[in-house]
């Protein structure tokens, strides 16, 4: 398959706004530019098609065209009439124009105050022309409110809103009447100056959540257009990626290289793996701000593009969690601080994912959390736990209830890109003898669960599986809820590299790579040759070449992370940068497409950026415009 030569349940979707003389904001275009853009999709043979077009087919009444393309312009400014209707009329391409009616109505000041917009008049005009659908962009929902204590600011469309004095968050009821008033608000008002309902919805800032597309959904609203990139598909109308047109000369060759590279590979991951354990000062936001902003100087200088945050509190190293850096109903909140690292991250234009733990919870209630402990049987002895983690049973149907809650309020309170799921989610051979795990062995393999059945050759391969499975169903569970508040959210999850070079270990730790790959947007490998007490660079790079055979067997280099050690637990110290250059670099020649490190000394410029970055440097892979226009309109 070619850039040129998509699947024909496939479209492409292009978004503007401004097409005016003088350029105001950053997603202003020249005219000029914008007609060159008109010609090239002219030339290069795409066909734009319609939303009637687009509902037809998706209805199996008819097919779309080779190289189908719709046009949106989102704000309704005065330049789509006085600009874009006449040239649109010239070439008779169909479009979509998103309306802000308490915009148009001048009930709410726009956000770009600077700028002029159409009248209703002007808006019923071009709609009656048969050539141009208006969609709802909402009433007022196209605006930034209060996302946490901190006074960060988010989108409306799916931001939980914080009190700035009771630092009380809204509870989903209070999210889903607002999402639904202002929509329905909307609609009443494009009806009354139209005589039309408009199906079409527009998300401001192409922000939602699961919560706030049914609510669009009951009110009729059938075609929901976001600003994920991509190409768009025929089967997700309530998901319809558009691409981000820009006012430069190279937007139209980068339109066509991001084509090519959608079928070819995901953009490189360069990352890094923080503890905000080392960032956050108890009881001090002030210290706790300076330290991030040390931290946000630091990832510049690296030139990541991603970076995985510790959602949780383990400043003890235990590997147990008993507190958590986001609100939530489940266990103490050490500082409400993950939102605001996020948000500043993101704003610098770096993706960011929330690392968190899977079982590895304490809970306040302690004759609660012994009672939901995993169980282990070593040494003829039946205990809770083990050695490395404290964790919660997956097999027991309330360790579940408890950590769905944690992964509800981090979904609701922090607008995160991912989540890297912690390496706790594991089951040893002498685990889990919980009493819901006994019960689950007796009906899958008809036998009591003791060790000598667990370990007998008829049940030893159900028993792992049935493990495998215990875990594998306790993250989808996680992963169904997070994506209600977090649609877009990629997984990631860290997989040990025993179980990548040897499946015997999945009897050892209840871990399967190809599970990992399917279930997975991406599995992190991790490749810490420290830990595993591999020693000498040219044994790292055998056993590197072991991980990497068996990525490249299964053709997933696009869905793989290599993740290195940059500190030596066992020893206390740092890995020198040369060996971690050497180890970044092997990798990277054979063949691996992402890479990152953890951990991060963001006091003591450890590992030494100037010398790490010229490897893990990432901004090239990295335009995301929408960033840069959210992080203008924080400022605002």
């Amino acid at each position: 398959m070619t850039p040129y030569s998509f699947a024909s349940d496939k479209f492409i979707t292009i978004v503007y706004h401004d097409i005016t003389r003088k350029v105001i904001e950053t997603d202003d275009m020249p005219i000029d530019e914008f007609v060159k853009q008109l010609d090239f999709f002219k030339s290069e043979g795409y066909q734009p098609i319609s939303i009637k077009q687009l509902e037809e087919a998706a209805a199996g009444k008819r097919t779309l065209p080779h190289k189908a393309l719709l046009l949106t312009f989102d704000d309704a400014y005065l330049s789509f009439y006085e600009v874009v209707f006449p040239l649109l009329q010239l070439y008779k391409y169909p479009a979509v124009l998103s309306v802000v009616s308490s915009w148009i109505d001048g009930r709410n000041p726009p956000v770009y105050a600077k700028k002029k917009f159409m009248t209703w008049k002007q808006i019923k005009e071009v709609a009656d022309s048969g050539l141009v659908t208006v969609a709802s962009h909402s009433d007022n929902l196209h605006l930034f409110i209060n996302a946490n204590p901190q006074g960060n600011v988010e989108p409306a469309s799916f931001t939980f809103k914080c009190d700035p004095k009771t630092h009380k968050y809204e509870t989903d009821a209070q999210f889903a009447e607002r999402i639904r008033k202002d929509l329905a608000q909307s609609q009443t008002v494009i009806q009354r100056e139209l005589g039309v309902k408009p199906r079409v919805l527009t998300w401001p800032y192409g922000a939602y959540n699961q919560i706030a597309l049914q609510e669009a959904q009951k009110l009729g609203f059938k075609i929901f257009l976001t600003l994920n990139t991509g190409l768009a598909d025929l089967r997700q109308l309530d998901r319809v990626s558009r691409y981000y047109a820009l006012p430069m000369l190279h937007w139209v060759p980068e339109f066509k290289q991001d084509l090519k590279r959608r079928f070819e590979s995901k953009t490189p991951i360069r990352g890094v793996q923080l503890d905000l354990d080392r960032i956050i000062e108890p009881g001090s936001y002030e210290e706790s701000n300076a330290n991030l902003g040390k931290c946000l100087e630091r990832l510049l200088a690296l030139g990541v593009n991603t970076v995985f945050i510790q959602g949780f509190c383990d400043v003890r190293a235990t590997g147990t969690v008993e507190s958590l850096y986001f609100a939530n109903n489940v266990l103490p909140v050490k500082m409400d601080f993950l939102s605001h690292a996020v948000n500043r991250i993101k704003s610098r234009g770096m993706k960011c994912y929330a690392w968190m733990p899977v079982l590895s919870f304490e809970l306040p209630d302690k004759t609660k959390n012994e009672a939901l402990l995993v169980r282990e049987f070593k040494g003829g002895v039946l205990r809770p736990g083990s050695d490395a983690y404290k964790r919660l049973s997956p097999f027991a149907p309330e360790s579940l209830e408890i950590v769905r809650k944690i992964y509800r309020d981090l979904g609701a309170h922090v607008n995160f890109d991912g989540i890297l799921l912690q390496d706790d989610a594991f089951l040893t051979d002498e685990e889990d003898f919980h009493p819901e795990a006994a019960a689950a062995f007796r009906r899958a393999l008809g036998v009591e669960l003791t060790p000598a059945a667990a370990k007998d050759h008829p049940h030893q391969a159900g028993w792992i599986q049935l493990k495998t499975a215990a875990l594998d169903n306790f993250i989808s569970e996680l992963i169904h809820t997070l994506r209600l508040y977090r649609p877009g959210a990629k997984i990631a999850r860290n997989i040990y590299s025993e179980a990548v070079t040897n499946p015997a270990s999945q009897a050892w730790f209840a871990q399967n790579l190809d599970k990992y790959l399917q279930a997975y947007d991406y599995t992190v490998i991790m490749a810490y040759s420290q830990m595993e007490k591999i020693g000498g660079l040219s044994k790292i790079k055998k056993w590197h070449q072991q991980l990497g055979e068996q990525v490249k067997r299964r053709q997933a280099a696009e869905r793989v992370i290599f993740k290195v050690q940059a500190f030596d637990w066992a020893k206390k110290t740092w890995v020198e940068e040369k060996t971690l250059q050497a180890e970044l670099s092997h990798l990277l020649a054979l063949g691996a497409q992402h890479v990152a490190y953890y951990p991060d000394g963001v006091i003591e410029d450890k590992p030494v950026s100037r010398e790490l970055a010229p490897i893990i440097c990432g901004q090239e892979f990295t335009r995301d415009p929408v960033l840069s226009i959210q992080a203008d309109q924080t400022k605002k």
